[in-house]
């Protein structure tokens, strides 16, 4: 059994292409729940039925290696946002998770801290960047994101989104936090800072925040609220098969 000190974060990576969807669907759909196979059954692609499979997998497959119990027993809630976490009666010590998927990737964080959030996010697709930065982001993040050469704002707007959405995973409260409530600018090339604008009340002393390399076109972020126990050491796997894992360097971008 795995230990989770206070000071880690483990994140956990599947890449869906590398999964076969009937053999999964053998070894895996009798672990979820009536309305869990219900939404399963309710996607029209393979694509998406897929995905969905995988990432409850993901969830309860890394669970069991934290606790003595088996991946079909976990039970789980969902805060008055969406949020979901596991019914805490069930564990010994604190344990929590949250999950993004963009594409073919899915990554899991898994943390002794209860504001944890990660997003992923493919990075190759364009956007109208300026026209979703007006909308999304705070005064400053535009001002310096349409400052940059044309040919590196598409990546500075993915970094900054997946930023934002790891934070507002991490509260817990989804878009109940506007998005222009707070900042994130890059004084240098590996440090990037918090801001919080008055009319939201939270402290940036409390937070830690990351920039992950991943492979492939995708950008990725990850926040926790670790208040006065900080984390020093983020671990990385990916799942091979349901029973193979693979230790995955992890690769610091930029850090708070």
């Amino acid at each position: 059994m795995l230990s989770l000190p206070r000071n880690e974060i483990h994140l956990w990576h599947v890449n869906q292409a590398e999964f076969n969807g009937p053999e999964l669907e053998s070894n895996c759909l009798s672990w979820l729940t009536d309305s869990e196979i219900k939404r399963y059954h309710r996607y029209i692609s393979d694509y998406h039925r897929k995905q969905f499979l995988l990432g409850r997998m993901l969830i309860r497959n890394t669970l069991s290696k934290y606790a003595e119990i088996e991946p079909q027993n976990w039970k789980f809630e969902q805060n008055r946002y969406g949020k979901p976490g596991i019914v805490s009666s069930q564990l010994a010590q604190p344990l929590f998770f949250n999950l993004s998927h963009s594409s073919e990737r899915l990554v899991l964080a898994i943390s002794a801290h209860a504001g944890i959030g990660v997003d992923i996010e493919s990075s190759a697709k364009p956007r109208r960047v300026a026209k979703i930065a007006d909308r999304y982001f705070s005064p400053s993040e535009i001002e310096e994101l349409l400052a940059l050469p044309e040919a590196g704002q598409l990546s500075r707007f993915y970094e900054l989104w997946t930023l934002k959405e790891a934070y507002i995973k991490a509260c817990g409260l989804g878009l109940a936090i506007p998005l222009r409530h707070f900042s994130y600018s890059f004084p240098s090339k590996y440090k990037v800072l918090i801001n919080f604008a008055k009319e939201h009340n939270d402290d940036a002393s409390l937070w830690q925040y990351w920039q992950i390399a991943v492979s492939g076109p995708f950008k990725m972020a990850l926040a926790v609220k670790s208040e006065k126990a900080p984390v020093d050491s983020i671990h990385s796997k990916t799942f091979l098969a349901l029973d193979e894992v693979m230790d995955m360097d992890t690769k610091i971008l930029r850090d708070h």
